[in-house]
């Protein structure tokens, strides 16, 4: 027992051991620290052990090593790593000295189209809108042509829901072309059975202070509400006819059409793209298609046409022609001196300078510098994304666009229900509601006739606005013979 106690070494870890400074060593060099200090550790014992072995040396050795590591910051001890990585930190962090870099002249092209983008939206026009001041006239009470749409749709219903309002006699005398048992059926659908019409075989029946009805077939037609079919078709189009013949033959002097299928008249009638289109063929007008409201006019250079052939119809001419009807409509048909409008690009952000398209410099800010010598305030062209979102359109009389979606969608999102489609440029007074047949609701009750309403209104104030216009400015040598 003896024997093997004595022959038993030392733990290391024990106070009592003799391998101290191993056991300190071997400390040293674990933990976190372990590799960054290994080298300073092994020269720190290996100078300890020269120390040691040469007493009267070690401070000679001391100072040599110190004075090493000062000469050589890349030797290793006295702390030669952390000067070396001192020096390197520093110079990474040491600014460097840039070069000039100076921008490419802005060609004369660039800077004249920045200069047109800054006057564009110079738009405070102090002055307002000034409205004409007519002459005191006795206001005559205009006939107003209505025409019934689409059979199968809400035409004759909202005409009858309208008309039951027996105030609007004393602003203008209805004329509905359509057929006694066609209103008989609408005013059974939707239980009005009360509503009457004043029946007249021919249009010089009229009664002023009725609600007239004139006899355009006799024909029994099947009626399907709510299916658009060729029979509701082909006599929305008799309907039509019969009050073009009427306003050529002077017998009214406005017309309101209620809504029609476009697709089953097309079927029969070949080219049929609309009301507008066909009443400036019968009339040989040159139109422009007009939505207004309280809040908003709107107008297209192209109507209703696919969206790949839109380009195709933006030229100088289309436009500058879009820009005088809409200018003339704004004076004459709805009081404006001298009209402030604003027009659309037609490509995305106006084009981008070109980046996106070119019609914007090349056909339609021509047209728009020709016709500035007018009596108007024209600017543009805007890109379209932006002017509504950004409330520009407040700022002007109407706003021009190149297609139909690109005006009428935030139209719609401004006064759907309250406002009216106009043909400006018609020889004709030509309103309509600013909604379709609406299919689904035809024979419920439920349509609400208020644009229908709003396109009777509006028809009767541009009539009375045409007549005191075209006094003003007819040729003051024959008015004056006509006063004397």
């Amino acid at each position: 027992m003896s024997d093997a106690k004595e022959n038993t070494p030392n733990k290391p870890n024990t106070p009592d051991g003799q391998n101290k400074e191993g056991n300190a060593r071997r400390r040293g060099r674990g933990g976190r620290n372990r590799n960054r200090n290994r080298g300073k550790k092994e020269g720190e014992a290996q100078d300890g052990a020269h120390a040691q072995s040469n007493p009267e040396n070690s401070e000679a050795s001391v100072g040599a090593a110190t004075a090493s590591a000062q000469s050589n910051p890349n030797a290793q001890g006295a702390g030669g790593n952390r000067n070396s990585r001192g020096r390197n930190r520093n110079n990474r962090n040491k600014r460097r000295e840039g070069k000039d870099v100076k921008a490419a002249p802005v060609s004369e092209e660039i800077q004249t189209e920045y200069d047109l983008q800054k006057d564009l939206y110079d738009i405070d026009f102090s002055s307002g809108t000034a409205a004409a001041v007519y002459e005191e006239t006795v206001l005559e009470k205009p006939v107003i042509g209505i025409t019934c749409g689409d059979l199968n749709g809400i035409g004759m219903e909202v005409i009858i829901s309208m008309l039951e309002d027996t105030r609007l006699t004393e602003l203008c005398t209805p004329v509905v072309f359509a057929s006694s048992k066609l209103a008989s059926y609408h005013r059974n659908a939707i239980d009005k059975r009360d509503f009457q019409f004043q029946l007249c075989d021919t249009i010089e029946d009229i009664r002023e202070g009725s609600n007239n009805l004139v006899l355009s077939w006799d024909d029994n037609v099947e009626i399907t509400l709510g299916i658009p079919t060729d029979v509701s078709g082909a006599y929305a189009l008799k309907s039509i006819d019969a009050a073009i013949e009427a306003a050529k033959a002077g017998k009214i002097h406005a017309l309101l059409t209620a809504p029609i299928n476009k697709h089953n008249i097309a079927a029969s009638v070949e080219g049929f793209s609309g009301h507008t289109g066909y009443l400036a063929n019968q009339f040989s007008n040159e139109v422009l298609m007009i939505l207004t409201s309280d809040q908003l006019k709107v107008a297209t250079v192209t109507g209703h046409v696919p969206i790949s052939k839109v380009a195709e119809g933006i030229t100088e001419a289309s436009v500058g022609k879009a820009i005088e009807l809409l200018s003339q409509s704004l004076k004459r048909d709805f009081g404006i001196v001298k009209p402030r409008i604003a027009v659309l690009g037609l490509n995305p952000h106006a084009g981008e300078m070109g980046t996106i398209g070119s019609e914007e410099g090349e056909t339609i800010r021509p047209a728009i510098e020709k016709v500035q010598h007018k009596d108007a305030v024209v600017k543009g062209p805007f890109p379209a994304d932006g002017f509504f979102g950004q409330g520009f359109e407040s700022k002007f009389d109407a706003v021009l666009g190149m297609y139909h979606d690109q005006v009428l969608v935030p139209f719609k999102s401004l006064a759907m229900g309250s406002g009216t489609n106009f043909t400006a440029g018609l020889e004709l007074v030509r309103t309509s509601p600013d909604h379709g047949t609406a299919m689904h609701l035809a024979g419920k009750g439920k349509a609400d006739a208020t644009s229908m309403r709003k396109a009777l209104y509006t028809a009767i104030d541009v009539y009375h606005a045409r007549k005191g216009y075209d006094e003003m400015t007819k040729d003051p040598l024959k008015k004056q013979k006509e006063k004397s």
